[in-house]
């Protein structure tokens, strides 16, 4: 089953002015399908089932409302991946989503991390090249106290898919939750809307991103903090180049009663042509006193004088840019515990570069 319909998406917490064109995304005619593309590779002992709908409704996403009435619309099912209390896993869970020849696809996965449960989550999204056509993927996440979820997710595409890449969940006491996401290509719009709802419950977000050849990537992550001694750190680096547009919206949220809490926002851009647009709004609200709050942002090129030692040692600029590109993620990708994720990302650095 496939409707188009309209969407309106990352939506910011606190809205700015309407001549920013930075409130929101309007996405017209997209094509929302019930045509799920994933499947699930799973260490033993982690559960996996098919439900007919949410079990995590009330829980709100990066991207917005839109997205739960999208899936609703078409009658999605959800798959959802369990992690049983007190389980410590040390192979990943592996969620594939090939996108070659689908036009549309949605897919929604929902992650339960029981009591003191700790595991990782890798979602590899991959489609060709020269793809065109819709792809909506919604993960929803409950992590109740003393859990860890890691949660990786790595997206290659071209410049004719849009991508809607939502996130969203709630943490209890000291439960924490780790996302990294490496973005190379596409027309997408990604998000995520994490509620630390438990004392001393942390999320931590570190995003690359390599866009170019027209693309664009609109970004929309907030974290509200209403348990006390929560703690948020966003890190977004990336590369634009070649026409490439990109929106980020960055907000920490301290509500009332969330005393002691701590929010860190960093991005770092490296724009490689001048054809490029950077947007960055880091907004940071607070309702309570004992909390402390934090954002920087360094955008630029490449400084001229380190061009001109590199070309001094024989390097061209296109060598240069490359290898300054790579380094960007590879500092993000590096970090991945999974070998076979790792080698995935640089195998499609390999390709863009070629």
């Amino acid at each position: 089953m496939t409707e188009k319909m309209n969407l309106i998406v990352n939506r910011i917490p606190s809205p700015t002015w309407n001549w920013l064109k930075m409130n929101e995304i309007r996405a017209k005619e997209v094509a929302v399908s019930s045509d799920a593309a994933f499947s699930l590779l799973l260490p033993e002992g982690m559960g996996g089932y098919v439900a007919s709908a949410s079990r995590l409704p009330q829980v709100r996403t990066g991207l917005g409302y839109d997205l739960d009435r999208a899936f609703e619309t078409v009658r999605q099912t959800s798959r959802l991946i369990t992690i049983p209390e007190g389980d410590h896993f040390v192979q990943p869970a592996r969620v594939e989503m090939d996108l070659s020849a689908r036009k549309a696809t949605g897919n929604q996965l929902e992650i339960h991390a029981a009591h003191d449960s700790e595991a990782t989550v890798i979602v590899n999204l991959r489609a060709l090249k020269d793809q065109k056509g819709d792809a909506l993927v919604q993960i929803k996440y409950d992590i109740q106290k003393h859990a860890v979820l890691k949660l990786v997710t790595v997206q290659s595409a071209g410049q004719g898919l849009r991508v809607f890449f939502d996130l969203g969940g709630q943490l209890a006491d000291s439960a924490r939750f780790e996302l990294t996401q490496v973005i190379l290509g596409g027309q997408s719009c990604y998000g995520n809307y994490s509620a630390l709802e438990g004392e001393s419950s942390s999320v931590s977000t570190e995003i690359a991103y390599l866009i170019g050849q027209d693309e664009s990537l609109d970004m929309n992550y907030v974290a509200i903090h209403t348990g006390r001694k929560t703690d948020t750190v966003m890190k977004v680096s990336g590369v634009l180049e070649d026409n490439a547009r990109k929106n980020f919206r960055g907000t920490i949220d301290f509500r009332r009663g969330a005393k002691g809490a701590t929010g860190n926002e960093l991005e770092e851009v490296l724009l490689m042509s001048d054809d490029v647009v950077n947007q960055t709004i880091p907004v940071i609200l607070c309702q309570e006193e004992d909390v402390e709050g934090n954002h920087g942002a360094s955008i630029g090129k490449l400084d001229e004088s380190l061009l001109f030692y590199l070309q001094s040692r024989g390097l061209s600029l296109d060598e240069i840019y490359q290898m300054m590109s790579r380094a960007k993620i590879e500092a993000v990708s590096s970090k991945i515990e999974d070998q076979k994720t790792r080698e995935d990302i640089l195998a499609v650095l390999d390709q863009r570069e070629g």
